[in-house]
């Protein structure tokens, strides 16, 4: 269902946002045509607003526009994908280390918590969504920690074009479960200011999900 997200103090709407959350939760898949019109309409905004929205999704790689077709939503190849993971990888275990390092004492009691029971039995429930909400906490927890805006920068436009396939490794037999226990260690060494061990779970973690890319891509990509 599609809905409009309207900012209570100018009536504004955030076109970027909803269309980059689309593209994310895959309402909007890969080759997805995308009309100015259309979504004027919807949003009830001026064309120039979504060519501008446009403009924002394109420069994060995630629409391409091309003449006298329009905007299309990007098809990711699996070579690209893998480059990603790789870059990703690298990126958030220097997250992780510099979040060990600079996070304040009782900073993850919270999802320490969360990624006890709940998310156990969120996951026993079939509920995935619970879960990759908590894996977005603690990925925004740990960027903010890290207190590195260029790392955060980097990482943003990377975590874009991963976050379609990352939704769907998720659900494959058995991948929540074992990232599940992954992340919980990942948190105690967050906790315990282990840089070696957190980078050493983000490492086991996204290794894990590229592993899993490779042998279903004819599924996930």
């Amino acid at each position: 269902k599609k809905q409009s997200r309207r900012n209570g103090q100018n009536g504004g709407v955030d076109v970027f946002g909803i269309l980059r959350e689309r593209i994310a939760s895959h309402a909007l898949p890969p080759g997805s045509r995308l009309r100015e019109q259309d979504l004027a309409s919807e949003f009830g905004v001026s064309r120039a607003r979504i060519r501008e929205a446009f403009g924002a999704l394109e420069q994060r790689g995630l629409i391409e526009r091309i003449p006298n077709r329009g905007a299309l939503v990007v098809r990711f190849d699996p070579m690209q994908m893998y480059d990603l993971y790789d870059v990703r990888g690298v990126l958030q275990a220097y997250v992780a280390r510099l979040a060990a390092e600079r996070a304040p004492d009782g900073a993850w009691d919270e999802l320490i918590e969360l990624f006890g029971d709940p998310l156990e039995q969120a996951l026993k429930k079939g509920d995935f969504d619970s879960y990759l909400t908590g894996l977005e906490t603690l990925h925004r927890r740990m960027i903010e920690h890290a207190n590195n805006a260029i790392l955060s920068d980097m990482l943003d436009l990377i975590y874009d074009k991963t976050r379609v396939v990352s939704r769907r490794v998720i659900i494959l037999p058995g991948r929540a479960e074992v990232a599940l226990q992954v992340h919980r260690e990942l948190l105690q060494a967050l906790a315990r200011k282990d840089p070696d061990r957190s980078e050493k779970a983000i490492t086991e973690i996204l290794s894990g999900a590229r592993a899993l890319l490779e042998k279903y891509q004819n599924y996930v990509i």
